[in-house]
């Protein structure tokens, strides 16, 4: 940990000078101060926890350090936290305890205290540097003498510790090469106090000293308006590329020495909270009930094993009928190549992309591995290996792909899948001949295309920069959720704020893409008229339940019957449909009540399907329900409406039971689904007010004695029919 550990002391100047207005929102300086103090924090908190992080106050009305206790002198300059990890409680301190004060402090005298400081609380921890931030606006001057510089910077060498001042008359002048490597760090460009502001003869006399003991400590000026800019973001955690080494196996004579680094990875943000009290002296117990069928019972746990979910099914499993299968020591094996074109993008899979180089200092590995490069390159080759991570462990299957970085020769790792993981998807085209569009309206699209073209979308001083750049570009999600996390840790009765304008600016539409693209735009809406089609549903799927094509604006396509006939009787053949399915339960019902099944069979199950989409989908597709209901009312008209009106009101029991009201109204009650009267059946014994009846919530009819548990049904076709 040590590796890359850091200790920060940080100066903050509360002087009484520091009240005067900074910047352009009209803020103080000590504000605006106070605000970079608390993002430095918060950035070592989410980004770097490891760090240790220290506050000296300059300015306070008090004094209180160890140096003036000692030899004294030192006044008005406190330490207000020593040296710790980055925690909330100092930034809950620096938000409501720490004001300006009615004195100055002297920055110097602050410089030294924060040095003894940082020294004290650095001893006996190893950290791999030393950094010292003075955030101050050097309003007043400190009397020092040649040699006592030379004392500050011989001590700021020895410990080694460097300094960085934050100030708002430093200027910037940063070349574009150093701009286009620039890596969002604050004190990445080196600055210089501005010739051109107003300053007094005190201010231009600190800039000049504070100047030489940064230059000699290896340290940065940095302007204030930049650090705001900068710490506006959070920078993902920092970690140390691990290697993965093993050894690449070709045949039985070929052994290469490889380091795997992981080169792609899905980010992932802050991990699981701890659950913690608000009572500082209780303790938080992990507490686990049991239900079954909604209802709490103790199970007998010693009888209990382990059990996957398929749908509503339960499959147990027993861990004394794991195959004692050892895949053998860790290694990369090549089993074979394959032609590039061979190797679909769908067969990719896995968490992320490995790049595999030789090991380090092993010059014949090094050899060996360019070799293999140049020559799959010049056969236009991939590689196909198994890959064991850790000894019998499970083995995988990769694709090695050649390639060069940065003119060295390595190989892309990527997972592939197995063939039952490829699933096959048939979708209808995207073109037909009746919406086939025209050359203007080609030429319309790629004028359009060109114009939203990222490559040249920003604009600086430098040029024509790419916009939303691969490694350049914050998710917005991740810097939206730590803002949030510190706003609550810092205001835990305040609501959730809403997102910052500027993390919007993330991934709004860039202004000269915006205002390039509006003739494009324009041309294209031309070309492209939109008309509202209100299209009546019930017709629509009476359409479908009868495989009739409708145009657009609801008239019927001028067919034969004889080739619907055809239609149905070639969908028919193609489909093996043995019961009636969650995936399109209509038209299974239809075809199998058409071959000739049983209508009472069919209709149990698709009552089952019915209930199983509405009560045990994660979203209850309407559509697709209303269409199956209607399908069975209207051939229930036909062949007895008893059965359904049966079901029908106790799927209306299940349904207000079970807080369904949204889609009883919606489906039921707008598309008239309830029981089949007198009316519409001469099999039915339903008047018509008992029908109207039906539809109030508050009266359900008693046309069966078994309650809602009844209709309970197993969901495995949830899946099986996928």
């Amino acid at each position: 940990m040590a590796r890359n550990k850091e200790g920060c002391m940080i100066i903050l100047d509360v002087g009484k000078d520091t009240l005067t207005k900074s910047g352009k929102n009209d803020q103080t300086f000590f504000e605006r101060a106070k605000s970079c103090v608390s993002k430095i924090v918060q950035r070592k908190i989410f980004s770097k926890p490891q760090d240790e992080v220290g506050l000296v106050l300059m300015g306070t009305d008090d004094t209180n350090n160890q140096l003036n206790v000692e030899y004294g002198g030192y006044h008005h300059i406190s330490e207000a936290f020593e040296l710790n990890p980055s925690n909330w409680q100092m930034l809950r301190v620096l938000e409501k305890q720490v004001h300006a004060s009615k004195v100055n402090g002297d920055w110097f005298d602050a410089l030294v205290v924060a040095m003894n400081f940082l020294k004290v609380g650095a001893q006996a921890k190893k950290f791999a540097s030393l950094k010292i931030i003075l955030v101050s606006a050097l309003s007043v001057s400190s009397n020092l003498d040649e040699d006592q510089m030379d004392s500050v910077v011989r001590k700021l060498t020895d410990m080694p510790c460097e300094l960085n001042v934050i100030n708002d008359s430093v200027e910037h002048h940063v070349d574009s090469e150093d701009q286009h490597d620039e890596d969002n760090l604050i004190f990445d460009a080196l600055g210089i106090f501005s010739q051109t502001h107003q300053k007094t003869k005190e201010q231009r006399a600190n800039e000049k000293m504070l100047s030489d003991i940064v230059f000699k400590s290896n340290g940065a000026l940095c302007n204030i308006d930049s650090a705001e800019l900068l710490l506006v973001h959070f920078e993902k955690k920092a970690t140390r590329a691990m290697p993965w080494n093993s050894m690449l196996s070709i045949g039985t004579k070929i052994q290469i020495s490889i380091s795997a680094f992981l080169l792609i990875s899905e980010e992932k943000g802050l991990g699981s909270f701890k659950t913690e009290s608000t009572n500082p002296n209780a303790t938080v117990k992990l507490k686990t009930d049991y239900f079954k069928n909604d209802q709490p019972f103790e199970p007998d746990y010693e009888n209990v094993i382990n059990g996957y979910m398929y749908g509503s099914t339960v499959v147990p499993y027993d861990s004394q009928i794991d195959i004692d299968y050892k895949s053998g020591e860790q290694r990369l094996s090549c089993l074979g190549f394959t032609v590039a074109g061979n190797i679909l993008e769908e067969y990719l899979c896995g968490t992320g992309t490995h790049v595999v180089v030789a090991r380090k200092d092993c010059s014949a590995s090094e050899a060996k591995l360019s070799a293999l490069v140049k020559a799959m390159i010049e056969l236009d080759v991939f590689m196909i290996a198994t890959k064991v991570y850790r000894r019998d462990t499970r083995p995988k299957i990769n694709v090695l792909m050649p390639t060069y970085r940065k003119r060295y020769p390595c190989l892309i790792m990527m997972e592939l899948c197995f063939q039952e993981e490829v699933a096959l998807l048939k979708f209808p085209p995207l073109l037909s001949n009746k919406y086939k569009p025209t050359d203007a309206q080609y030429e319309a699209v790629e004028k359009l295309i060109d114009a939203m073209d990222l490559m040249d979308a920003l604009d600086d001083d430098t040029g024509s920069k790419e916009a939303f750049a691969l490694q350049k570009t914050l998710n917005p999600i991740h810097q939206h959720m730590y803002r949030t996390v510190a706003h609550r840790a810092l205001h835990p009765k305040a609501p959730i704020p809403a997102m910052d304008e500027e993390l919007k600016k993330l991934v709004d539409v860039p202004p000269k893409v915006r205002e390039r693209s509006k003739t494009a735009l324009e041309e294209v809406k031309n070309l492209f008229p939109l008309k509202e089609v209100k299209v009546n549903a019930r017709l629509k799927w009476l359409q479908r339940a009868n495989k009739i094509t409708a145009s657009l604006d609801g008239a019927v396509a001028g067919t034969s019957q004889q080739n619907a006939t055809d239609a149905e009787e070639e969908l028919d053949d193609q489909r093996t449909i043995v019961e009636v399915g969650t995936v399109t339960p209509a038209e299974d019902f239809a075809l199998l009540l058409k071959r000739g099944e049983k209508f009472a069979t069919l209709c149990g199950q698709i009552q089952n399907v019915i209930s199983d989409l509405v009560f045990k989908s994660m979203t209850v597709q309407y559509e697709k329900v209303a269409m199956a209901m209607m399908m069975y009312r209207e051939e229930a008209k036909i062949m007895g409406p008893y059965r359904y009106n049966e079901w029908i009101a106790e799927f209306k029991k299940s349904l207000l039971a079970r807080n369904k009201q949204e889609f009883w109204e919606q489906v039921v009650v707008r598309e008239r689904f309830g029981l089949i009267g007198m009316g519409e059946s001469d099999m039915s014994t339903i008047t018509a007010d008992e029908v109207e009846e039906f539809y109030n919530v508050n009266t359900v009819p008693k046309s069966s004695e078994s309650g809602a548990d009844a209709d309970y049904v197993d969901a495995d076709d949830l899946f099986a029919n996928m």
